[in-house]
């Protein structure tokens, strides 16, 4: 049900999808504001100055928010209080030396116990552990955004990875390496088994000289879109110009010496299988099946079907081997890999892509490129250095109109899940600590977008993605996110709102004749026969600060020409505020 109230006011009388609310133009041109902020970020930095914003508290919520837009799942009161005592770098300390409350793994496996399922093979329940996590786990806040935002480089997906207990185990893997190296996470990218499966190098053999080769798929990745990228990059990742045109950073010939490494490697062989000959382990068959390990342990090098000849690739390599090694031919890989100079530069700019602003400055990626190579690339000195840089924290007033990143829709979703009250009867069923969430793909009706469900391994969008013919693409600025913005997921992002505000959100339950999320909207029944009142505690709720003052008078004059009688309208005024908050450029794009 969709909150009819709001139809005359904002449309006047102009349905919108049977959505109740402002005009279509207001509506459409809130959506082309959110487009048109592609981002970009000028500001100056220094260690001086990181090191002062280390130091440095919020000066108001306005401020703690907008770090935790940045930081977080989006911000809550307790969040935005500690972080207003503790101060930036203390906060982020904070965060990362706390292990998560639960692990993704544990998270599944609990889902499929509550529901009575002897496994947790079911993509569904990675969608209820991602957005659990996301919403409920406070101490973690920052590795799980860290792991999201890796997630969004190092892709896997549920579409084409077997278990979903794999994928939960993935998503372990990259929360823990979220303080560690790059160089540790890369190998952990490498040997689990769910890019194994979904790169297809679990079970790759050697050229058996009859005309069958290694395969390539995860050899040709590794190097575009998990290390040094397509082409050569200076220190702020800008490519390299030869004569006018970049330079490519590999070749065929990188990808088939890349290829006979990644060879010889598949599912673990477990103790309790050791009388098992190998190839049944390699193969996983019957006699040496044992998922509930294999599904979360990291590939082992099998010698039998690794390539014992010599490999070459971006300068570096492996000798011929007596004994085939593949242990010792990984090593020389992912250290080659990270250590090439490409890479420092190529991974910090998406990391501040992912978290900041879609197109930071020369000077912003180049200062994290150094940080990125003077700590080894130790990803938890990355990360600070990128929240706390001054661009970060404080970008040019001449640049704002195009700094920035416009929020994907499972951010804004989980934003408003932490913003609102509300409750879950999974989550606080007795030994059911999951939220019953639900795919969120259909753009029409819902986000489309589903964590950990990208489409390919480019991800839901491409860091470079340019509108075409629009502002951003005329000016040279990237929008990533836009890739998946559309007129339709636009007006499907509101009419999903407006449905969730009015009936809940997650899976039905049959008993209670319910959706699993409901929202509490009693704290603010009694502001709803002054609008401006609620309009202005709503949207200090969700952004720490008021509406601009164009957006603020359309949603006041919205919500004062809705009845406001009876306990029913006084909800429809409180939710039309929430939903005019939650459209918004304010809430939509990130500044």
């Amino acid at each position: 049900m969709l909150l009819p109230a709001l139809v005359t006011p904002l449309l006047h009388r102009t349905t919108l999808t049977g959505l109740a609310w402002g005009k279509r133009a207001a509506m459409v041109a809130g959506m082309a504001a959110m487009l048109g902020l592609g981002a970009c970020g000028g500001g100056n930095s220094s260690s001086n100055s990181t090191r002062e914003q280390a130091a440095a508290k919020p000066a108001n919520d306005s401020e703690a928010y907008r770090f935790l837009q940045q930081a977080s799942f989006g911000p809550t009161p307790k969040q935005v209080a500690r972080l207003k005592e503790v101060g930036y770098g203390p906060w982020i300390d904070e965060q990362f030396d706390a292990l998560p409350a639960l692990t993704h793994v544990q998270t599944v496996e609990a889902s499929a116990a509550a529901l009575n399922r002897s496994d947790s093979t079911r993509a569904e329940d990675v969608v209820y552990s991602w957005w659990t996590h996301a919403v409920r786990d406070e101490q973690a806040q920052l590795r799980h955004r860290v792991a999201f935002a890796l997630s969004e480089i190092f892709v896997v997906s549920t579409s084409a990875v077997g278990t979903g207990r794999t994928v939960a185990s993935y998503m372990d893997m990259l929360t823990q390496k979220s303080s560690s190296t790059y160089r540790d996470l890369l190998e952990g990218v490498a040997m689990h088994p769910a890019m194994g499966q979904y790169l297809s190098h679990m079970a790759n053999v050697k050229a058996d000289g009859n005309g069958r080769v290694p395969d390539e798929n995860f050899a040709r990745e590794v190097m575009q879109l998990f290390s040094i990228g397509l082409y050569d990059l200076d220190d702020s990742a800008q490519p390299k110009l030869v004569n006018g045109k970049p330079v490519e950073s590999y070749n065929a010939n990188d990808i088939k010496g890349l290829a006979r490494v990644f060879t010889g490697f598949s599912w673990m062989w477990p103790a309790s299988k050791s009388g098992a000959p190998w190839w049944k382990c390699f193969w996983r068959s019957t006699e040496c099946y044992e998922p509930s390990i294999q599904d979360i342990s990291p590939m082992q090098g099998y010698t039998q079907t690794h390539e014992p000849g010599a490999k070459q690739f971006l300068g570096a390599s492996v000798a011929a081997q007596g004994t085939p090694d593949p242990e010792a031919s990984l090593r020389v890989a992912l250290d080659t890999l990270a250590k090439h100079p490409n890479t420092a530069p190529f991974i910090s700019r998406q990391l501040i892509q992912r978290l900041v602003t879609s197109n930071p400055s020369n000077a912003y990626v180049a200062d994290i490129t150094r940080t990125f190579r003077q700590s080894n690339g130790n990803l938890r000195a990355v990360v600070k250095a990128i929240l706390l840089h001054e661009e970060a924290r404080h970008p040019a007033a001449a640049s704002l109109y195009s700094y920035g990143k416009l929020r994907e829709p499972v951010l804004r979703m989980a934003h408003l899940l932490r913003a609102l009250p509300h409750t879950s009867e999974r989550y606080t069923a007795s030994g059911a600590a999951y939220y019953a969430a639900i795919d969120t793909s259909d753009a029409a009706s819902s986000l489309g977008q589903t964590p950990m469900r990208s489409p390919s391994v480019f991800n839901f969008f491409r860091p470079g993605y340019r509108p075409p013919q629009s502002a951003i693409a005329a000016e040279g600025l990237v929008a990533p996110e836009a890739q998946i913005a559309t007129e339709t997921t636009a007006l499907g992002y509101a009419n999903f709102v407006s449905n969730i505000l009015e009936s809940g959100w997650g899976e039905w339950n049959a008993t209670t004749r319910r959706n699993d999320v409901q929202f509490d909207f009693s704290p603010w029944l009694g502001k709803a026969a002054t609008p401006s009142d609620l309009i202005d505690t709503i949207a200090t709720l969700m952004l720490g600060h008021p509406l601009g003052a164009a957006a603020r008078t359309t949603a006041i004059t919205a919500i004062d020409g809705m009845p406001r009688t009876t306990e029913a309208n006084k909800r429809q005024r409180v939710q039309a505020a929430v939903l005019l908050v939650a459209v918004s450029p304010d809430f939509m794009v990130q500044q």
